[in-house]
């Protein structure tokens, strides 16, 4: 399984970067950049994003470690922290893929 560099940048919603709310989006872009989100659209787009290392999410959320094995223009969503995350491309619907459960 890949995995993440521990000090690798990542863009975060300020609601995450304040730990306000979990992570239930993840894009990763064409050009490979990350983007942890709380999912709430208004929110995600109007507000500025905070450039973090990716160890901060990861120590809150170990099921973010999933998310190194996404290629460019894929993303996964969940409903909640309790709910397993679905995978797609970017502008499709869901792909099958198995989701490992975390502790």
């Amino acid at each position: 399984m890949k995995k993440f560099r521990r000090d690798y940048g990542v863009y975060t919603c300020p609601h995450v970067f304040k730990k306000e709310r979990p992570v239930k989006l993840v894009i990763r872009d064409p050009d490979s950049d990350w983007q942890f989100f709380c999912g709430d659209e208004q929110a995600d787009e109007a507000e500025e994003c905070h450039l973090v290392h990716v160890s901060h999410l990861l120590e809150d959320d170990k099921s973010l470690e999933i998310m190194a094995e996404l290629e460019p223009e894929e993303r996964a969503e969940r409903k909640d922290e309790q709910t397993d995350w679905e995978f797609f491309e970017l502008d499709k619907q869901r792909r099958e893929r198995n989701s490992p459960k975390f502790d």
